[in-house]
Order: C-alpha cells, then sequence, then structure tokens
C-alpha cells in the first residue's frame, strides 16, 4: 500500500473510532441515569469530538451541526438528543460550565441563543409539521439539577400548560421583571417580555441578572426558559421566564410534543 493508501486507512480507522465514541457519549447524556453515573464532562467531550471530526473531516457527526468561530473555542455545535422524538441540544464549542459562567455574560455568547431559537427548524422537521411560535421553548437546567457541567440550552416543545398560562397573563407581562401569579410545573417564575422577533444581540444572561431575584441570589441557582410569543400588541417576541430555586427548566418543555 503507498503512502496515500496508508494515509487515506488510517484516516478511516479514526473517523470510525471517533464517531464510536461520540455517539456512546451522546447516549450517555442523554440517558439521566446512565448520566449520573457517567462523567459530568461527557457532554464537554461530545462537543470536542464533534468539533474535531469538523475540522479533521469534515463531518459534524454525531453532532447536526457545527458552526466553528473565529477562534479554536468559539462557536458552537447542534445535538439532537437521541433519548426523545425532537429534542436539540446548543452548546458552546468554549468550555463553559453553565448559566453561573461570565463568559455567558459577554457579548460573543448572544449567539448561543439566536442559535437555539434557530434550532426550532430542527424540533418541527424531526416531528414533520409546522410548530406554532408560542409552542417552542428554550431551557437552561440550573447548577444543582444539570446532570452535565457543559453549558447547554434545550429546545424542544414547550409544555401546553406553560403556554396556556403565558398567554393568559400576557396583558400583565411587560418588558420589567415581574413575578407570574401562578406556578408552572410546580416552580414559581418571575417573567419579562422580550420586544423582538429573534434573539439575535439578546445576551439572556445578562438580563436575568437584572432581574429583582438575581442579587441576593446564587448566579448557578439561576433557572431559565425562554418561551416564543406574539405579545399583546400583535408583534412578534419572547418570554424570558428565571426563578433562582436551583431547580430543572426542562420541565416546562413537552418531549411528547403534544400541541402543534
Amino acid at each position: 500500500m503507498d503512502e496515500k493508501g496508508v494515509d487515506g486507512g488510517m484516516k478511516l480507522n479514526f473517523s470510525r473510532v471517533l464517531l464510536a465514541g461520540t455517539v456512546g457519549l451522546v447516549a450517555i447524556v442523554a440517558t439521566s441515569s446512565l448520566a449520573e453515573e457517567f462523567s459530568r464532562r461527557a457532554l464537554g467531550q461530545v462537543v470536542r469530538a464533534c468539533s474535531i471530526a469538523q475540522s479533521t473531516l469534515g463531518v459534524s457527526f454525531p453532532c447536526t451541526e457545527v458552526r466553528p468561530g473565529e477562534a479554536d473555542d468559539d462557536g458552537y455545535v447542534v445535538i439532537r438528543s437521541p433519548g426523545f422524538a425532537s429534542e436539540f441540544l446548543v452548546a458552546p464549542i468554549a468550555p463553559i460550565s453553565g448559566i453561573e459562567s461570565p463568559t455567558l455574560r459577554t457579548n460573543a455568547a448572544t449567539d448561543l441563543w439566536q442559535a437555539a431559537w434557530d434550532t426550532r427548524t430542527d424540533v418541527a422537521a424531526a416531528l414533520g409539521r409546522h410548530l406554532p411560535r408560542d409552542a417552542v421553548g428554550l431551557a437552561v437546567n440550573a447548577e444543582g439539577t444539570r446532570t452535565q457541567d457543559h453549558f447547554h440550552i434545550h429546545i424542544d416543545c414547550l409544555q401546553p400548560s406553560v403556554s396556556d398560562a403565558l398567554a393568559r397573563y400576557a396583558p400583565r407581562i411587560t418588558q420589567h421583571w415581574t413575578k407570574l401569579p401562578v406556578a408552572l410545573r410546580g416552580d414559581v417564575y418571575w417573567v419579562r417580555a422580550i420586544d423582538s422577533p429573534d434573539l439575535a444581540g439578546v445576551n439572556v444572561a445578562r438580563l436575568i441578572d437584572d432581574a429583582p431575584p438575581a442579587t441576593d441570589n446564587l448566579t448557578g441557582h439561576a433557572t431559565v426558559a425562554v418561551a416564543g410569543a406574539t405579545l399583546p400588541d400583535g408583534k412578534q417576541g419572547f418570554y424570558l421566564l428565571a426563578n433562582w430555586r436551583d431547580s430543572s427548566a426542562e420541565r416546562l418543555l413537552d418531549h411528547n410534543c403534544s400541541v402543534g
């Protein structure tokens, strides 16, 4: 075998090993019971493997997309959760631990939220049907309930009860933080509107830091969700939800997608 053949064979073998390993890691991340037993760094390893696969082999698998940034650790990946019919994750390539990270307060981090909102089209494609704007949510679990210490945003359908409550109290929701008068899936949230059709240039982490409870609570205890919405004035926007109960915002998502 000539040198070209040897290089090609080594590249093929490397590809197989890399893809097999990352498939296994994604499966572990998606299975909560195994994730607790496995390293909390598993998702970070998946992200790194996808980034290497993209830069060396030109493939993003098992990630569905890899978007490199200008620096080595910039950019993000999109991962389909194999444990659910329609959930996707958006995670930065940079090793950001969670919602408490100061890096999320920088201007560069705003791209993550827009990337997560754009991924709603992947959710709809996985379901094979159109999803109304107010049927889609983004969620970030707090430090105490997440199983992985690599920041990631969950994208999936919203629980119908959450959509209904936000629609019912929409006239009371402004661009100033206020406490919702009802619990959502057992947790009380603060809420504010985002008057923008997309999340380009919106830094969600900085917005939640401006909420009244943020000054008296640990940043890592923040539980965050973003719900697509049509605002009372008819404009497209979002409702930003947060509490500091160190709980799971993912509970606001409907992984069975019973709406739409």
